[in-house]
């Protein structure tokens, strides 16, 4: 059993003293709802902090990242990660979740991460989706499935 507003909250703390150091912010929308999951916490914990690393390297310097939670109609739920940085170009979505994959210059990520992320969601009974747009943000949602 786990609280999820408290495990996002612990991976936010962990990114926010580097992103802080770069100008960035980030901005906490949890529901006041009790959100509570059966789930394997140590593999959401790695794919909550993947994310938010990645939105601090899409950043660079100076923006905000939003990390929202909330319950869906069917008693799932979501977390949300949005970032105010580059965007994803549209014919780059499409691979992101494949593995070694990346945009990053040589040296700097295996291309793996998100990879990771997307098997680990599955196993979980959940998923993970991206919305993007060029020079304005990425928002990636992490699903958890509804209790059984």
């Amino acid at each position: 059993r786990v609280d999820i507003n408290r495990l996002v909250e612990d991976m936010a703390r962990l990114v926010e003293r580097e992103a802080r150091t770069h100008g960035i912010l980030i901005r906490r929308e949890y529901t006041d709802d009790m959100l509570e999951a059966y789930t394997d916490a140590p593999l959401l914990r790695q794919v909550v902090l993947n994310i938010l690393n990645n939105a601090t390297q899409a950043i660079g310097e100076d923006g905000v990242i939003t990390v929202r939670t909330r319950k869906r109609a069917d008693n799932g739920i979501d977390i949300e990660v949005s970032d105010t940085g580059c965007g994803i170009p549209p014919e780059h979505l499409c691979k992101i979740f494949d593995p070694f994959f990346t945009t990053k210059a040589p040296g700097k990520g295996t291309g793996l991460g998100l990879s990771i992320c997307h098997g680990i969601m599955e196993r979980l009974g959940g998923g993970i989706s991206v919305d993007s747009r060029v020079g304005e943000g990425t928002t990636f949602t992490i699903q958890l499935p509804p209790p059984t």
